[in-house]
């Protein structure tokens, strides 16, 4: 096992992409490094939504436990990857890696790739930076200073998992305005609908979803069937839900757009002008802080490094002994089992095991598996969408009925896990203790606003 660049176990989405304020969006109770262990569930002294470095606590914790830690190379690259002779007929795959001081080549039989897609902030620049005055930063990889925060008319760019957590950064900081500018108002998570999704047997269909969605939206005269994401049929008994972003899961979101404290404006930014942002149609707003919240590149090197050419489902140039296992970018589903992306990682780690206790299976489907070839103008071919995992998902178990039956004892942990770590009573009486407490910080802050006006 190679960990590149780190000294320890957590991976680049807690150790270099989180805040020091970041926390789970999702529940606890399926995130956890065991989770296929039907034994084993989350900590009871974690919090439900715990910090980035109670998350890092238990992945080094269990590491240490299973003596992962001895097995793996850390601060270790990955240059590149030959392949030597037939690997399924005594051939091998040959890894060439670097350290800080020395390389070395290593001999393997099989590789799985977790190269994530969290890598580098995706960043624009305005014109007028040096009149704007103020202070510029990026919503993730620890890059904010919060000392900034107080008293500001902070805006946010970008409409994703990291404007939801800063939204709360924000609130929690007393800034004194939070504008969020986006192209597109993606849907949020109320948590209360988060726990109801994990928590159930069976996937929920997207009309339930919907229906849950709007009973928070409502507050803020959002109707969720018109919303883009929504696609419906006539008598809404069906429902399709496309973004390119998971759903940010939040309260204290729609409780700040109520109390105006987060103002959502459809719109781009042109430029920037002393103390204030400057829209494309014209509309200016007075800020202090802009926070980029834009997203992420992928590793933009991995496609060079592993031979990229296609995917046959989500195994590099249809090699059953080279899978790779990245998150889906985005939701298009029409059924959901959960926002959290620990449970479908789990699909695929049992997936993957199958297929490399006998490769020669794989074969026999292989060209039935959707397929995806390298886009030259794209550096990170490597990332697929969720449909793709999802019919490629279907077509392996209309083939393999063992396969099937090992994930659905997988897909029964879920629920499971989840409601052992969150009975209902307990879980609404932390939710409607902390939406309680976010309502009396937004009237605290709009009395103070009134008495220093």
């Amino acid at each position: 096992m190679a960990s590149l660049g780190y000294d320890s176990f957590g991976g680049t989405t807690w150790r270099d992409v989180a805040n020091e304020t970041t926390k789970l969006q999702t529940e606890k109770g399926t995130y956890v490094p065991e989770y296929l262990d039907p034994a084993v569930h989350c900590p009871e002294d974690m919090k439900t939504w715990p910090s980035r470095d109670s998350i890092l606590e238990m992945c080094v914790a269990c590491g240490e436990r299973h003596g992962l830690d001895e097995k793996t190379r850390f601060n270790t690259s990955l240059e590149k990857l030959e392949v030597k002779g037939d690997t399924l007929n005594g051939g091998h795959y040959e890894l060439h890696l670097t350290t800080e001081d020395a390389s070395e080549t290593l001999k393997v039989s099989a590789l799985i790739s977790c190269p994530g897609t969290f890598y580098n902030p995706i960043d624009i620049k305005w014109p007028g930076r040096d009149e704007f005055g103020g202070y510029v930063c990026h919503g993730s990889y620890d890059s904010i200073n919060y000392d900034k925060l107080k008293d500001a008319s902070v805006c946010i760019v970008g409409h994703g998992g990291f404007t939801i957590e800063n939204v709360r950064t924000c609130v929690e900081r007393k800034s004194k305005k939070v504008y969020v500018v986006c192209r597109h108002r993606h849907l949020a998570g109320p948590k209360m609908v988060s726990w109801m999704v994990s928590g159930a047997a069976v996937p929920l269909p997207g009309p339930y979803v919907v229906e849950a969605f709007q009973m928070m939206y409502s507050l803020l005269g959002v109707d969720v069937w018109a919303h883009p994401v929504v696609n419906a049929n006539a008598d809404r008994s069906s429902a399709i839900l496309t973004q390119t972003t998971t759903f940010g899961v939040t309260d204290i979101y729609f409780l700040a757009c109520y109390y105006k404290v987060c103002e959502i404006v459809n719109g781009e930014i042109e430029k920037l002008s002393k103390g204030k942002v400057v829209l494309t149609d014209g509309k200016e707003l007075e800020c202090n802080v802009i926070m980029k919240c834009l997203g992420s590149t992928g590793a933009t090197d991995f496609d060079e490094i592993i031979g990229f050419q296609f995917y046959q489902g989500w195994w590099v140039n249809g090699d059953p002994l080279l899978p790779v296992v990245a998150p889906a970018k985005g939701v298009q589903a029409k059924n959901f089992a959960g926002f959290s992306l620990a449970p479908g990682y789990a699909g695929m780690i049992v997936t993957n095991r199958y297929i490399l206790d006998d490769p020669a299976r794989f074969l026999g489907v292989r060209d039935w598996l959707p397929k995806t070839t390298k886009d030259d103008h794209y550096e990170c071919n490597y990332i697929y969408k969720g449909s793709h995992v999802l019919a490629t998902m279907v077509i392996l178990q209309g083939q393999f009925p063992e396969l099937t039956a090992e994930l659905a004892e997988a897909d029964k942990l879920k629920a499971e896990k989840h409601m052992k770590a969150h009975p209902l009573e307990k879980h609404l009486s932390e939710c409607l203790a902390e939406w309680k407490m976010y309502i009396k910080m937004m009237k605290a802050a709009r009395k103070d606003k009134v008495q220093k006006c």
